[in-house]
């Protein structure tokens, strides 16, 4: 069978930087090839050179569709080939879907574009391609009215419009949790045997390779290093923490309620020093409305106590001490980092604020001895900003402004979510070696089942607000009482 797609001696460089070298690669058409690679390997580097899409870069070599070189067409004519011919997801739909427009507005605006019918029913049939039949609910809901699922499933639809031949997925399911992942990989799978599609499909994780790919390339640094399939790798399960003595941390019936909705309802749990708990659900089960609650962002009811006194008791100056003692990293690491700050500035703003008294020289001395602490170098990063450094370093960074407040409880909120396995177990290990040298109590919130059997002691799983199951991990992992909780697994494993 010929080749769709081809790429001969693909270079892609920027200014002094080659991101990519000598890449070739093949697509036939109703294949699904994956491209693997971790973060900064070259892969969407690739995928968006397909269709021209770097201004900057410097391109060598040569790419064929159906035998016309791309890399030779005027841009007059790439931009008929763009969504008609080959069309393109990504990784966020949030950052590609207009916020002030209605998504059956968008879809009809691709339609318009290519000159194809664009009524009403024509965007109905293609929200129902995409398994999504309240038809009239989504076509006027704007981005931030649905779910993540329903927002890549809406950008699905917006890549099909024009029936193009080959569908680029660059990382479509790493921001969404793990049974929305499972439906969209499978719509993907459906939609490539219904339309005899080609699909090029970017990503770092190895299980959804070996699920659903045809062929593989594995790109490190740039180079395509291989065409095998790899072998699926699974991390060291961790071992159950005993610690002796009262528990640090005690949640009893904590409740949230924004208005008549009830995000969390009568949740309890309670660690020693130096254990994990792993808190798992999907989108919208109130994890996060949970942890804002334990730090007091949100009203709450119920008690928390740290250290035997109820935080949520506590005011004036006795909050103010204890807020230090727990702490969050955000899972949007590049977000909660203020792009106007040097790496030194975001690291010692909690010093001078719970601190004011501390000399500058401590501070220096305090920022150095944290960031060796998470595995960064301080001579090379302490003057860099945000932008200027990795996505690894600036979840390192993230973590190291919370670190040398020296708190009792770490947030760890979706800190793993964009991240590949390699950086993944990188930041395991570091996680692990910090919490035996610290004592910390970390709560692990994921969607990531295959997460939390590395890295928690005791797992609760949640869904709708309310606790499914809450146990010793081991126990739950061999014998899951919810049928909830074995769903999670069976998708995850």
């Amino acid at each position: 069978m010929y080749n769709l797609l081809e790429i001969k001696n693909l270079s892609v460089s920027f200014e002094n930087f080659d991101a990519v070298k000598d890449v070739n690669l093949a697509v036939k058409p109703g294949e699904f090839v994956a491209l693997l690679g971790n973060s900064g390997s070259g892969k969407s580097t690739v995928a968006q050179s397909i269709l021209r899409l770097h201004k900057n870069a410097i391109y060598q070599g040569d790419i064929y569709l159906k035998k016309t070189n791309l890399m030779e067409m005027p841009e007059s004519e790439l931009q008929h080939v763009r969504g008609r011919k080959i069309s393109m997801i990504f990784q966020e739909p949030m950052t590609c879907l207009n916020p002030l427009h209605m998504a059956g507005k968008q879809i009809e605006e691709v339609l318009k574009l290519h000159h194809l019918p664009s009524s009403k029913d024509e965007v109905y049939s293609l929200l129902k391609l995409v398994d999504l039949n309240d038809c009239e609910r989504i076509y006027y809901s704007y981005p931030h009215m649905l779910s993540g699922g329903q927002r890549q499933r809406v950008m699905i639809a917006m890549a099909l419009a024009a029936r193009p031949y080959l569908l680029i997925a660059d990382e479509p399911t790493t921001a969404l949790d793990v049974t929305v992942q499972a439906e969209i990989l499978s719509l993907l799978k459906k939609l490539q045997k219904k339309l005899k599609l080609a699909i090029l499909f970017i990503t770092h994780d190895q299980s959804i390779v070996r699920k659903m790919a045809d062929r593989v390339y594995i790109m490190r640094a740039g180079v395509i290093i291989s065409t095998q399939m790899p072998s699926l790798g699974r991390y060291r399960k961790r071992l159950f923490v005993e610690s002796d003595g009262p528990d640090l941390l005690a949640v009893r019936d904590v409740s949230v309620s924004y208005g008549c909705f009830k995000a969390v309802q009568n949740v309890s749990f309670s660690l020693k020093k130096g254990q994990t708990l792993g808190i798992v659900g999907e989108s919208g089960s109130g994890k996060s409305s949970l942890m804002h609650a334990l730090m007091r962002l949100v009203p709450a009811k119920g008690s928390v106590l740290i250290d035997g006194k109820d935080f949520f008791q506590l005011k004036g100056n006795e909050l103010f001490k204890m807020r230090s003692m727990v702490q969050i990293v955000m899972q949007d690491a590049a977000g909660s980092l203020n792009p106007r700050l040097t790496i030194f500035d975001i690291i010692q703003e909690g010093l001078k604020t719970h601190y004011p008294k501390l000399k500058k020289a401590d501070r220096i001395r305090l920022v150095e001895e944290v960031l060796i602490a998470v595995g960064l170098n301080p001579e090379l990063l302490m003057d860099r900003y945000p932008h200027e450094i990795s996505g690894g370093q600036k979840t390192r960074v993230a973590l190291a402004r919370v670190l040398i407040l020296k708190p009792k409880i770490l947030i760890l909120d979706e800190v793993m979510a964009s991240l590949d396995k390699n950086m993944q177990g990188k930041l395991k290990t570091l996680l692990n070696k910090l919490q035996q040298e610290y004592g910390f109590i970390y709560l692990f919130i994921t969607h990531d089942m295959r997460l939390v059997e590395a890295m928690s002691d005791y797992v609760l799983v949640m869904k709708n607000g309310m606790v499914q199951e809450y146990g010793v991990l081991k126990d739950v992992f061999s014998n899951p009482q919810s049928p909830y909780t074995r769903k999670l697994i069976e998708a995850s494993f």
